[in-house]
């Protein structure tokens, strides 16, 4: 019995013990699961955006990130689903008519705070936060953009045009266009076509024949937000894209950017108003065929290309959750010189350009080596952030259905009235006019 109240002793002793100390035990709390989309299922691209997660992570133990890659295809109508069932992420990877679905849905808080400060540190360019500015507020943070210039292999230039001058203008664009097709063997059909552009219902459609509108000086909306797509411009820009059409390869009308990027390095196209998304497989094969020049613009017309602006925006849920302070932080995080040209360079070489001017300055972004060793191709697409525009933000948000007009493909629905159906430029503008008149309404 004397053993027995000892033993009870000792275990109630070394209990109270164990009690006393209870405060001052620091156990591990549960780290905040913070999750983005973003529209990069590409493995690598993938991997660039989990080396800044990781990098954010060593210095933010507390907080894991997880990434979701949605092909934009897909992410409309996910996204609207999401917002519907309060389901949304915390974050994801945006464009500017994106960005205005998810406002008018009701899903996304205003970012200005965090914008500004990025502009404090870093200097955003101008053209890339204009189109997130509505309602008094930023909507999207731009994180990155991806420019359009005219890309095109010089050695075409040199063996069949006898230069090394690319097109200046419309006048020479076309021409160029007409002696690059060219069928080698005689069998009535070209082995190389003088230009490729998409001409099927999307969204490269779109960009490509934007870069026709923005240097004819047409626009979807004028600065006070009334649709004026109906002009001389905009028929004129039509009419040379259905000219240009001659010259360039079978079945456009169902092509999109993979049809592109397939032919670009194949050969089979000299020239192509596009990204640089080429750069990396050009690289990896030390070919250095591929060069890059300013959009040619009719000679009364004016400088002017499609500047594509991506960006974050920030669901309500991440503040339903408390996780909007982690959000901001990482965002600052990710926009650090240091860290945003594995968002950029390392992404994908020539594709991805920084949104401010710290970030474009900065010596990560240049030494890249795929850049390092293109860097007139590069420098050209970085400039057009300076003079290039985005359809339906000409002006900066002056009109909330832009994101519905270009949603809904009106314009490469307009391309493809002229272009399958046979219809003039003026009727094919007149009813994308009427049409965006209507869905203004």
């Amino acid at each position: 019995m004397k053993r027995k109240k000892m033993m009870f002793g000792l275990v109630l002793l070394i209990f109270s013990v164990g009690l006393a100390g209870f405060s001052s035990v620091a156990f591990p709390q549960e780290k905040m699961r913070l999750k983005f989309w973003h529209h990069e299922p590409v493995d690598y691209r993938m991997a660039a955006f989990q080396e800044v997660v990781d990098r954010f992570e060593a210095e933010n133990p507390g907080i894991h990130l997880v990434q979701e890659a949605i092909p934009w295809d897909d992410t409309w109508a996910k996204l609207a689903a999401a917002i519907k069932s309060g389901t949304a992420p915390d974050f994801q990877w945006d464009n500017p008519p994106m960005n205005i679905f998810a406002y008018e849905g009701g899903g996304i808080l205003p970012v200005t705070d965090i914008v500004e400060e990025v502009d404090k540190r870093y200097g955003y360019y101008e053209s890339l936060k204009k189109p997130y500015y509505h309602d008094g507020e930023y909507w999207g943070v731009p994180i990155w953009h991806i420019p359009h210039a005219l890309i095109y292999h010089p050695s075409y230039f040199r063996e069949y045009l006898g230069t090394t001058e690319p097109p200046k203008n419309w006048k020479e664009l076309l021409e160029y266009a007409k002696k690059l097709t060219i069928d080698k063997d005689g069998d009535g059909v070209a082995e190389i076509y003088g230009i490729a552009m998409a001409a099927g219902k999307n969204f490269c459609t779109q960009e490509q024949f934007w870069d026709f509108m923005a240097s004819a000086g047409a626009s979807i909306f004028d600065e006070d937000g009334k649709v004026s797509f109906y002009s001389p411009e905009a028929i004129r820009a039509l009419e040379f894209y259905a000219e240009l059409a001659k010259y360039e390869p079978p079945g456009v009308t169902g092509w999109s950017w993979g049809e592109i990027e397939m032919n670009l390095p194949a050969g089979t196209m000299a020239m192509t108003p596009y990204y640089g998304a080429g750069l990396k497989l050009f690289w990896e094969e030390e070919n250095y065929d591929i060069a890059s020049t300013e959009m040619p613009y009719p000679e009364d017309g004016q400088k002017g290309a499609l500047l594509h602006p991506e960006g974050i925006m920030v669901f309500k849920t991440a503040k339903e959750k408390g996780h909007l302070d982690a959000v901001k932080s990482f965002i600052l995080f990710a926009m650090a010189p240091e860290n945003h040209w594995i968002l950029t360079a390392k992404q994908e070489p020539g594709l991805y350009y920084p949104s401010t001017r710290a970030q474009l300055d900065a010596p990560y972004f240049w030494d890249y080596e795929p850049h390092a060793k293109y860097p007139d191709f590069v420098k050209t697409l970085a400039e057009v952030v300076e003079y290039g525009s985005t359809p339906g933000f000409t002006y900066g948000a002056v009109n909330l259905t832009a994101g519905r007009i270009y949603g809904a493909n009106v314009l490469a629905d307009m391309v493809q009235r002229v272009l399958l159906l046979g219809e003039s430029a003026e009727k094919a503008v007149k009813w994308a006019h009427d049409r965006m008149v209507k869905m203004s309404k």
